[in-house]
């Protein structure tokens, strides 16, 4: 009987032993299982990570390219604006081109019949013995002083055509007057463009470039994109600002004309 216990004792302390090995190699290759699972987990917690940061980005820059979107037709709209100003304009003076040449003809035509009417009372008086009565003295006077004004208006209105006429060039060339001076108004720097006080009155058109100046020292470049009457909008041309500067309210703008 203490046989049949002994091998027994034995046989459960084998068994027990066999499954602490076999419990043993489950806890192992468990702890092995979960040490992978919590790497996988941090591998794809990082990556979803990522993925947030990447999304927030291409928000960001979707944000940006629709707002320059929405900026780029707007300046497309401001130039469409301006083109069809422009085109009024050159209607206009074309107008006023046609009515200073009736006019100067006009002049031209008074002139000529002044001229011709005291060549015609010269000749009379001088064909007659007794000389120059009073009445045709004072009919020469009058012709003559009416030369001199018309010959002064004709000059006037010839200078004026001349004036129209650059004027109308300038427009269909989109020139502006070489020199033209102004100030700025206001600056955004978040849109990366300026307010000038200069206008349509002052000759100003698009895509005009301006050089900005304080003092001596030039500080940039600006491009004209929308013009109203008194105030035009230009943008800041990239890479024309040296590194530390910035354009300020107060600063100078000219225009150059580039050598053609």
């Amino acid at each position: 009987m203490g046989k049949v216990l002994l091998y027994a004792s034995i046989a459960v302390t084998l068994a027990t032993a066999a499954l602490g090995f076999i419990n043993k190699g489950s806890l192992t290759t468990a702890k092995g299982d979960l040490a992978a699972s919590q790497q996988e987990v941090q591998q794809k917690t990082a990556a979803l990570e990522q993925t947030k940061k990447d999304l927030t980005t291409a928000n960001a820059s979707l944000e940006t390219a629709t707002a320059e979107k929405t900026q780029a037709l707007s300046q497309v709209d401001t130039l469409k604006a301006d083109l069809d100003k422009n085109k009024a304009q050159v209607t206009d003076l074309t107008a006023q081109i046609t009515a200073k040449t009736t006019e100067i003809a006009d002049f031209d035509a008074k002139l000529k019949e002044a001229q011709t009417k005291i060549e015609s009372l010269s000749a009379g008086t001088t064909a007659t013995p007794t000389g120059t009565s009073a009445e045709d003295q004072a009919k020469i006077q009058e012709l003559e002083t009416l030369v001199t004004k018309y010959q002064a208006d004709l000059n006037a209105s010839r200078t004026q055509l001349e004036g129209l006429v650059k004027e109308k060039n300038d427009r269909l060339a989109l020139k502006m007057r070489n020199g033209l001076e102004g100030r700025v108004l206001a600056v955004n720097q978040a849109w990366n463009f300026v307010v000038l006080n200069l206008g349509d009155k002052n000759g100003v058109v698009g895509n005009a470039e301006m050089l900005v100046k304080r003092g001596n020292q030039l500080v940039g470049k600006v491009r004209v994109t929308s013009v109203e009457p008194s105030t035009s909008i230009a943008d800041i041309v990239a890479n024309t600002v040296p590194r530390g500067l910035s354009i300020q309210p107060g600063d100078n703008v000219i225009y150059q004309a580039t050598a053609e």
